[in-house]
């Protein structure tokens, strides 16, 4: 096969991947929001004012090096496992889930990294999907990654929402109790 049919084998495959979810179609979602993300803290770097600019002076950094390692390090494991990989910017925005807004960048300081929090959050749902997913199909070098990944950022998510002011979960998604056992 010549390499664009191999590249559209692999679309086609994509595709189906993404209607019939696999642990790698998934992580193709986690990996492409890391990198929507890493855009996202640069942006707030650059231009978040107040005490929110000395958080990104402290935190900016070492996020985005910790979510390009996440990417390498999840690259990694989907290449072990035959799963595709997002290499092409067209491919990064098809399955990144996360919010991009340029005029974010001249909100509050504080707005910026609380958008940034939830960002997390939003990337946690996909992380607990492709946990649940790669346990199922047994692969175990993305379930560590995974459990890494989704451990880090309960622990930023911890520090922002401290430096905020804000309880741990305030205004986070939280999941709906579908008990019907109202106690009295």
């Amino acid at each position: 096969m010549t390499a664009t049919e191999l590249y559209h084998a692999e679309l086609e495959r994509s595709d189906y991947e993404h209607h019939h979810p696999t642990a790698g179609a998934v992580i193709g979602h986690i990996t492409s929001n890391l990198l929507l993300h890493t855009l996202k803290i640069e942006q707030a770097k650059l231009f978040a004012k107040g005490t929110a600019a000395l958080f990104f002076a402290q935190k900016g950094n070492a996020w985005e090096d910790t979510e390009f390692a996440f990417i390498r390090k999840l690259n990694r494991e989907l290449l072990a496992e035959g799963d595709l990989i997002p290499t092409t910017s067209k491919e990064v925005l098809e399955f990144g889930r996360l919010e991009e807004d340029g005029s974010r960048k001249y909100e509050d300081g504080n707005e910026q990294l609380f958008d940034l929090v939830k960002d997390f959050d939003t990337q946690l749902l996909y992380i607990g999907k492709g946990l649940a997913l790669a346990k199922q199909e047994g692969h175990l070098g993305q379930v560590a990654a995974l459990t890494d990944l989704a451990n880090w950022m309960k622990g930023e998510i911890a520090f922002a929402q401290n430096f905020l002011g804000h309880d741990l979960k305030e205004g986070l998604y939280v999941e709906e109790d579908d008990d019907d056992d109202d106690e009295d």
